[in-house]
This record gives C-alpha cells, sequence and structure tokens, in this order.
C-alpha cells in the first residue's frame, strides 16, 4: 500500500470517528443510545439495514463464491424478499406495536424467563460468529496487501468500529452506515471499471464465457439434499435463516425499533430488500468478471480471488479507496452487531438475572458492555477464522445453521400459538439445537437443511412439551399472538384510526414490491441460464 493510499484510508476512518463523536450529544437515555428515540426515518434505516447484510464478507467472500460456483452462489440471497415481504406484513409490525427495545423481551412477555435467556443466550453465540467473520475480512486483505501481522490488523479495525459504536450509539451506526453504503458502490463500480480495463473482451464476451464454464446456471430443481445452493435448499432452509435473521436477530430488528412508525418500517424493508440484492447480484458478476481475468485459474482459498486483484490490478490512489469500501462495508455489520449485542446482554441477562429489574443500566455502563463485546469479537476471529480456506460466507452459514431454526421456532411458537408455554419452548429450544447437531453429525447434507430441522424439531417438540404443563390465563396470551395483536388494534382502531397501520398479516403495496421483486429474481436467472 502506497503513502496516498494509507492516507485516504487514514482519513475516512477518522471521518467515521468524527461523526460518531456529533451524534453522541443526542444520546442522554437508553431509548436514545439503542433505539434512537424512535426517532430515525426510513431512508437512513434502509440503507443501514441493507449495509449490514452485505459487509465486508459479501464484498470479498461473494465475487470469489461467484468465481468458483457461479450464479448459484447467489441462490442463498435469492429468498431474502419474501422474507421480507412476510415481515413486513406480520411480523415487525407485531413486535413494533409491542414497544420494545430488545426482540427477546417479547420471548419473556409471551412465555417467561428460560425462554428469553435462551433466545439472547442463542443470538449472542450467533452473533459472535458473523461479527468476528467480518472483523476477519478487512483484516485479511490489509494484511496481505501491507504485509503487517494479521492480528493487529484485527485490533485496529476493531478499536474503530467500537470507538464511534461507543460514542453515538444506534444513531452513529445507523448514519455511519449511510456513509459506508455510497462508499461500497463506489467501489463496487471501480473494480468493475478496471477489471474490464484489463480485459480485451466486451461485458457479452465475458457472460459468454461464464456459461460455456457452466457460471450461469443457477437454477437447480434437483431433490439431492448435499447439493449446495439448490432451488429448494435456498427457499426452504436459505428462506429460514433469513426469517430468522430479520424477525428474530436483534441487530436487524433493533435498527427497525428505531424508525417512526409502522409505515417507516416497510417503506425501510422494500428499499432494502431491492438494494442489497442488486448489490449483490453484481458481486456475483464481479466473480464472473474475474473468472475472464484470472483465465479460469484456480485458487486453494477462494477469498484470494478479490485479494488479488487488489494487489495486482488496482493503481495507487484508487487502491485507497477500495480499500476503504472493504473497510466500510465490513464496519457497517460490525458496529450494529456489537450494539446490538451489548443490547441484549444488557437488557436480557445483565438486568434481568443480575440487576433483577430493580433499576436500568446507566449510559456509561451501557458503553462498557459495548467494549467488552468488541474484546470478544477479536479473541472469536482469532481463533474461529484465521485459518478458513472456503468462502467466508459458506463458512459463517453452516456454523450458525445449528442455531438458526430453533432461535426462529421460539417466536413461532409464541405468535402462531396459544397452548406454548415457557416450559414446553424451553424444551423445544434445545431439543431443536441438539437435534440438529446429531443429523449433521449422523447425516451430513447442505447445511442450509440444517435451518429445517431445527425449525421443525423446536416447533414440535415445544408444542409438545407445552401440554404438560398448563398455559396461563387465556387473557395473558392474547395479546402476544398475530390474532390477537389484530384483533386488538382492531378493535382500539375505531378510535385511533392511525392505529391500523400496526395491524399485523395486512398485505400492502410495499409486501406486493417485494414479492414481485423476489419472482422478477427467478425470472431473470431462468433468462440468463
Amino acid at each position: 500500500m502506497s503513502v496516498i493510499d494509507f492516507i485516504i484510508v487514514v482519513v475516512y476512518l477518522g471521518a467515521l470517528l468524527v461523526v460518531g463523536a456529533r451524534l453522541s450529544k443526542g444520546n442522554v437515555t437508553q431509548d436514545d443510545y439503542f433505539i434512537a428515540g424512535r426517532s430515525m426515518a426510513w431512508l437512513p434505516v434502509a440503507l443501514s439495514v441493507a449495509a449490514t447484510t452485505i459487509s465486508g464478507n459479501g464484498l470479498i467472500g461473494g465475487p470469489g463464491w461467484s468465481y468458483q460456483s457461479g450464479l448459484r452462489a447467489f441462490m442463498q440471497n435469492a429468498s431474502i424478499p419474501l422474507v421480507l415481504a412476510l415481515a413486513c406484513s406480520c411480523f415487525l409490525p407485531f413486535l413494533y406495536h409491542i414497544r420494545i427495545t430488545s426482540c427477546y423481551e417479547y420471548l419473556q412477555k409471551r412465555f417467561g424467563a428460560v425462554s428469553r435467556t435462551l433466545g439472547a443466550v442463542g443470538f449472542l453465540m450467533t452473533a459472535l460468529i458473523q461479527v468476528s467473520s467480518m472483523v476477519y475480512i478487512p483484516s485479511l486483505i490489509i494484511s496481505q496487501l501491507t504485509g503487517w501481522d494479521i492480528k493487529l490488523v484485527l485490533v485496529i479495525i476493531v478499536i474503530v468500529s467500537t470507538v464511534y459504536t461507543l460514542l453515538g450509539g444506534i444513531k452513529a451506526v445507523i448514519w455511519t452506515d449511510v456513509i459506508q453504503m455510497v462508499i461500497v458502490w463506489g467501489g463496487l463500480f471501480a473494480i468493475v471499471f478496471l477489471a474490464f480495463k484489463n480485459l480485451d473482451i466486451s461485458f457479452m464476451d465475458t457472460i459468454q464465457t461464464a456459461r460455456e464454464a457452466g457460471k450461469l446456471n443457477a437454477l437447480d430443481f434437483s431433490a439431492n439434499p448435499k447439493v449446495e445452493n439448490g432451488f429448494w435448499v435456498t427457499l426452504l432452509g436459505g428462506g429460514i435463516m433469513w426469517m430468522q435473521y430479520y424477525i428474530s436477530d436483534q441487530s436487524q430488528v433493533q435498527r427497525l425499533f428505531s424508525t417512526k412508525s409502522v409505515t417507516e418500517v416497510k417503506r425501510s424493508l422494500l428499499t432494502s430488500g431491492i438494494l442489497m440484492n442488486v448489490m449483490y447480484f453484481l458481486f456475483m458478476i464481479i466473480g464472473l468478471i474475474m473468472f475472464s481475468v484470472f483465465q479460469g485459474k484456480t485458487f486453494e482459498n477462494t477469498n484470494q480471488v478479490m485479494i488479488q486483484f487488489i494487489a495486482e490490478k488496482i493503481p495507487t490512489g484508487v487502491m485507497g479507496c477500495i480499500i476503504a469500501g472493504i473497510f466500510a462495508a465490513a464496519m457497517s455489520s460490525v458496529d450494529s452487531l456489537l450494539n446490538s449485542m451489548a443490547t441484549v446482554f444488557i437488557k436480557d441477562i445483565y438486568e434481568k438475572w443480575v440487576l433483577k429489574g430493580r433499576r436500568a443500566v446507566s449510559m456509561g455502563v451501557s458503553r462498557y458492555f459495548t467494549l467488552a463485546m468488541a474484546g470478544l469479537a477479536v479473541l472469536f476471529a482469532t481463533f474461529g477464522f484465521m485459518n478458513t480456506t472456503a468462502s467466508v460466507l459458506a463458512v459463517v452459514g453452516s456454523y450458525i445453521s445449528y442455531l438458526c431454526g430453533a432461535i426462529l421456532g421460539m417466536f413461532l411458537l409464541g405468535m402462531l400459538t396459544r397452548k406454548a408455554n415457557d416450559f414446553g419452548v424451553s424444551i423445544g429450544f434445545v431439543a431443536g439445537v441438539l437435534g440438529t447437531v446429531a443429523i449433521a453429525r449422523v447425516y451430513p447434507v447442505n447445511y442450509l437443511w440444517y435451518n429445517v430441522t431445527g425449525l421443525a424439531i423446536t416447533m414440535v417438540a415445544g408444542y409438545l412439551a407445552s401440554l404438560v404443563k398448563p398455559c396461563r390465563s387465556t387473557d395473558d396470551i392474547e395479546a402476544y399472538t398475530l390474532l390477537g395483536c389484530r384483533r386488538e388494534i382492531r378493535m382500539r382502531g375505531k378510535d385511533q384510526k392511525g392505529l391500523l397501520q400496526e395491524m399485523p398479516c395486512r398485505m400492502d403495496k410495499y409486501t406486493w414490491g417485494l414479492i414481485i421483486f423476489c419472482v422478477i429474481q427467478y425470472i431473470v436467472l431462468g433468462i440468463l441460464k
């Protein structure tokens, strides 16, 4: 890395710290720090949601995965718009209506303390895996481009991400994500431009080369459970993975809680759903372009595809901008996960079990917990990803597949049934996790199927175990189920007309927009084949 490139990266990182410092002035209470006092507009939240989902893993791991597997790598994200349509019409309006800071507070209200704690611990485990991978990627890049020790780089990245998150809370997370999304798009177009500058063929010739190599065959309807990113496994297993992410994962739900209204939530979901899948598809296209640039060369580590291109083909000055874009993609995920992990630990574990509800944690202590989560991320990244040779996206997905279905199952048992209770749901969660691990050992298949088995085991075992002990009175339960919430809003909506927009299970233009976009995706993939 040249001095010019180094200066560009340092200026960019310094700008993020300035933004965090300026936004810190508005943080007075926990609500300000964790959900921005429910004051955020839909557009910055939409950009933040998209930025968090893409991450540095998408910018580097995505093209590498596409280089190896072609457009089939896109299939893992193809179900996102359909999942967001369900979230938009049913689940997020419901969670927004009951006014909570941590989504695991819902499990306490619906079931009890044990379910809430299990959900929170499950989230913290999956979040640690995700945030550690998102720290690892830029560390790997900078280390290889500069010769610095990867562990030193990893610590520097975490410190920068943590400082502006500590200063500004969720507001800093969202607004820096907006900046970072712009930077990522700039880096993306710069990579495409420079890639074609190094080729003697046109874009259509590149696509033809990829077609001849079988890289455009995205739709595989095979029933073989070991097929990677087949249509059925990505629709069902991938759909459950993303449903857990957007319905019962604090890192996403928290920023949606920060919006002004349910309508703002829906606008954010529609915009982010389209934006992030268009961006991820472009990452896939970059992978196909790289296939032509390197003439189909075999890489032992798929993450090296983009790293080698940046090192060999990007000129001075532009390289600094590209690296800033990679930093942006990575930190847009790291910051939100650190903030959300601190939120969950404070609200669902520390205040619940240590303070026992006597008082709320102060702003100062909230920041200390954020710092502690950052330290854990460094340790986990060091031991979890240092020797990874496969696509980081695939590795992360396989790690979290043991928990995704079980976590989502707890929420669905609460929202869709009346008989499920704390005892049964807790048994279901444990059975879902252990059952999925056992199945994975005895019958190894594509890891996305483990999301299906985890959800099925949790819901069946949780419901049956709930029948062993009686539920609380029906009146207590009704308000925390989807149907009960609809009835409550319909009754109150006669006097408060604006309340009707919060009614779950209601189709509107935002929901239909996401469904139509999902169908268009599959049509495009079919045409390209």
